[in-house]
């Protein structure tokens, strides 16, 4: 039996308004789904990067130190201790090294009896109730002062992670960065939708030898099924990640005390209420080695510890450590001791993580590809660019889909949208190589050097983007910017080498791992993408057959003839 027209109609409805929801929220997060995509897959080694960057040696620290002598140097200083919340972690922003950082005390003087003091002793009291913030040689315990609570912020490892989130744009870019995301889980959704009943025949279909478009439509139906749980992922994550801050208001009217929830979400975020100095507080030392000793040191990925309202009665060491284990997907063991007596308050073991605790954990780790060693890490990030591939062919069947008589009228308007569209995605990948050209070009001591390192490279992007709106040939856009990128990516070893003599056939020996792999990385990545810009060839334009052309002469010969024949007098 026949289905009913009203019922094919109301099929093909439901079809072309997927379609359209489909290409438009595509088109619109294109620009920045890209930057997303294509930063974050580098962002995945941000370690690595900076590493790189500042030729840091390969360093393992054990957790097994002496943080009471630490502490105690640091009074030495001149610091007031009691009251304050020290943080000891792992930093490889100038290489591997222990970092402490403490916000000032919560006991200190008001303004009215600073008022009371003279100059001198209000500029000592200022300086011993100050932030602190050291590097720690753990071979000597040699304090070095770190003016900068995150020295990874004048780095090019945080500045393309931070770009992944668009921290910088002010006060919007993080938001900005959820919109994106979750525009993308809605597109994904919608393209399941669409290509549902020939989601398995299209992923086995790719014509080579045929049309472009039809080129274009198959990488990006293929592609898109082989990324789809990946991706997915990366949509739901990334919303949770730019949209946490508006979490806050729901946290805030379940727990109706935000202390609360922070006890119960974060544990080891949890400050606690000063009763009184106290003369016979416990070593933390020994703490701390008992909450290793059931941790293989080879297996700890990092670690960190909290000593809050250090010196006081109340006094409480959290202790979070985190490893490569089989034994539950976080890897997370904490610790709670309360100081002043020792005891073991909390402790959660690998196999025990609560759901409470972990969840937010299991997103972090998801969105960074914190499990599995490099070789998730590797796979993250060739699934991220075959993403990128898919937001590029994506704007490429649109534009294609658009080269008919029927959008004449908007001709102009779409091939200036696509150069633009093009431009700034395909020209970010050059963009990238030459900042990485200029990390070594720009020394390391010099003031301001992220902010120049960042201008410049905006206005390479830029100057792709304009030259792509400038030519509109699309072929071309996609062929020089990879031809580009290859030649930036084959040179950063080269300037590497130059300017640190770790060259990348003897980085690995001389105990450089990270600036070997970050070199490697460039001449594979360079040489694929320079050999691919010079193998891509134009399409050729259809040539008109020879009858087609006869037929056009005969026609110009006989138009006259039967004109005069006609309508002479």
């Amino acid at each position: 039996m026949k289905a009913k027209p009203e019922v094919k109609d109301s099929k093909r409805r439901f079809y072309y308004v997927f379609f359209n929801s489909h290409s438009v929220s595509g088109i619109i997060i294109t620009i920045g789904l890209y930057v997303i995509f294509l930063t974050g897959a580098f962002a995945l080694f941000e370690r690595e990067i900076i590493g790189w960057e500042i030729n840091a040696p390969h360093k393992t620290i054990s957790p097994n130190l002496d943080y009471d002598k630490i502490l105690s140097q640091i009074e030495t200083e001149g610091y007031q201790m009691y009251g304050r919340n020290f943080t000891f972690n792992l930093s490889h922003h100038h290489g591997t090294y222990l970092s402490v950082f403490s916000n000032p005390p919560a006991d200190r003087l008001s303004k009215d009896s600073l008022k009371t003091l003279s100059k001198a002793d209000s500029l000592k009291y200022a300086k011993s109730t100050g932030r602190i913030h050291y590097a720690i040689d753990t071979d000597t315990y040699q304090l070095t002062k770190q003016e900068s609570r995150n020295p990874a912020r004048h780095r090019i490892g945080r500045f393309i992670t931070r770009m992944h989130y668009f921290h910088q744009i002010p006060s919007i870019g993080l938001y900005l960065s959820g919109f994106v995301a979750l525009f993308f889980s809605f597109a994904i959704i919608s393209g399941v939708i669409i290509h549902w009943k020939k989601i398995i025949s299209n992923f086995f279909t790719f014509r080579l030898k045929n049309t472009l478009k039809n080129l274009w439509t198959d990488a990006h139906t293929a592609l898109g099924v082989l990324g789809i749980p990946f991706q997915f992922m990366y949509g739901v994550t990334g919303t949770f990640f730019g949209f946490k801050i508006i979490l806050l208001p729901i946290v805030m009217f379940v727990f109706e005390d935000f202390n609360k929830a922070i006890e119960i979400l974060a544990p080891f975020r949890k400050t606690y209420e000063l009763q009184g100095k106290t003369t016979d507080q416990m070593a933390i030392t020994p703490l701390v080695n008992e909450a290793f000793s059931d941790v293989p040191v080879e297996d700890i990925d990092y670690w960190r510890i909290f000593v809050k309202s250090y010196g006081d009665k109340n006094s409480h060491l959290d202790i979070v450590i985190q490893v490569n284990t089989d034994q539950d997907f976080t890897g997370r063991q904490t610790a709670t001791y309360h100081l002043a007596d020792g005891r073991l308050i909390a402790k959660e073991s690998f196999s025990e993580s609560a759901y409470r605790t972990a969840s937010f954990q299991y997103f972090r780790k998801l969105h960074y590809g914190n499990f599995g060693g490099y070789l998730t890490k590797i796979v993250y990030f060739i699934l991220a660019i075959l993403t990128c591939v898919v937001i590029i062919s994506g704007v490429m069947v649109w534009l294609l889909g658009r080269d008919k008589k029927s959008y004449a009228s908007k001709k102009r308007f779409n091939a200036n949208l696509g150069a633009v569209y093009l431009g700034s995605c395909l020209g970010l990948y050059p963009s990238l190589a030459f900042m990485f050209i200029l990390a070594k070009t720009f020394p390391m001591e010099m003031p301001d050097r992220l902010t120049y390192i960042g201008w410049i490279f905006l206005a390479f992007w830029i100057a792709y983007t304009v030259y792509a709106f400038i030519i509109k040939n699309q072929f071309s856009i996609n062929r020089h910017a990879l031809i580009l990128g290859g030649l930036l990516g084959l040179l950063i070893p080269i300037f590497n080498g130059f300017h640190s003599s770790l060259w990348v056939w003897r980085s690995y020996a001389m105990g450089y791992p990270y600036s070997f792999s970050v070199d490697m990385f460039w001449l594979i990545c360079g040489s694929i993408t320079l050999v691919i810009g010079l193998w891509l060839k134009p399409e050729p334009k259809p040539q008109k057959s020879v009858e087609t052309r006869q037929t056009k002469v005969l026609t110009k010969e006989i138009k006259p003839m039967v004109k005069e024949y006609f309508f002479s007098s």
